[in-house]
């Protein structure tokens, strides 16, 4: 017996802890003993120099001078959409599986409940109204002239990029800028976000940490400096949605949503150039001022509620 007992140990002692474990195979970065945080700084510079660089000299060698018109605006949609399936979620999907082989964990797509999916939509409206808000007040922020002789031609371009890229002016335009512009980049940017980042940050800090640090990444990626305080709160809420939730459907959807409002409010010749705003609102700044605290109101009592519902579902992860 007490040969029998020594032979059983030294075969359990044989197989490596991981193995005798678990027979899944480990991921790159488990078997180098990469820091977390190391590999998600690493992931988001690379994946940067991808989308933003690559993709931004393929744009400038198809039209030759990198502007967008009327003329080359199909083109400029084509290469950006093939930019974010190619340098945005191609590099996400083949990082994540470097990161981990339990992939289900990064881009869990539990399915919400109806209470649940309403109450985010209703934050998300909320907060878009908030934002907008705040993007009258940013803009009546005074700056020195010189700045502002600085600033005001490079706002005027970005406005006119953007309006460009989400007008159409018919229905099948109207769809395939739904396609670039809302359906895609919730696809491929929560991935990349809320999927991989914020589960790599997961690792070393605090879940809603972890979210506050991907949106204000998220928001700095978009290098929109005119519009970094709304990105950088989208990103926050749609971190909050992936960690309550615990699914990437549900920022997914609220992503979507953000983007199309802006497309559709476009198409029907409602918005403004920005992709934040959906409606035109009086320039009155008490009225503005009064829709930022109405909507202020709304968003913290409809969030406060889809936290109370999301508990049941952060504790059966096991996640609070």
């Amino acid at each position: 017996m007490d040969e029998l007992q020594e032979h059983i140990s030294e075969t359990t002692q044989a197989v490596p802890p991981q193995r005798a474990a678990n027979t899944e195979p480990m991921s790159f970065v488990e078997r180098h003993n990469i820091h977390p945080f190391l590999f998600a700084i690493a992931t988001l510079i690379i994946i940067f120099v991808l989308y933003q660089v690559g993709g931004g000299l393929i744009v400038f060698f198809a039209t030759g001078t990198g502007s967008v018109t009327p003329g080359n605006v199909q083109l400029v949609r084509l290469l950006t959409m093939a930019g974010q399936i190619f340098f945005l979620f191609v590099p996400t999907i083949w990082f994540a599986r470097l990161f981990s082989r339990r992939t289900h964990e990064l881009f869990s797509l539990r399915m919400p409940s109806v209470q649940e999916s309403l109450l985010a939509l209703a934050a998300l409206f909320s907060l878009q109204r908030v934002c907008e808000a705040y993007m009258f007040f940013q803009d009546k922020i005074p700056v020195p002239k010189l700045l502002q002789d600085f600033l005001d031609p490079l706002k005027k371009m970005m406005e006119n990029l953007t309006a460009v890229l989400i007008h159409s002016d018919s229905l099948p335009e109207l769809f395939f800028v739904i396609l670039v512009v809302a359906i895609v980049p919730a696809i491929a940017e929560e991935l990349l976000f809320r999927g991989l980042i914020q589960h790599t940050f997961n690792k070393i800090m605090p879940p809603v940490a972890a979210a506050m640090l991907t949106g204000i990444i998220f928001g700095l990626y978009h290098v929109n400096p005119f519009e970094l305080v709304p990105l950088v709160g989208l990103g926050i809420f749609f971190g909050i949605l992936r960690y309550r939730s615990q699914s990437l459907v549900v920022p997914m959807a609220a992503h979507f949503i953000n983007n199309v409002l802006a497309v559709l409010a476009g198409y029907f010749g409602m918005a403004n150039d920005t992709m934040l705003e959906t409606v035109q609102f009086t320039p009155a700044v008490s009225t503005v001022l009064f829709e930022f605290l109405i909507f202020g109101i709304l968003f913290v009592w409809s969030f406060l509620i889809y936290l109370r519902v999301t508990r049941s579902v952060c504790a059966e992860k096991n996640v609070l």
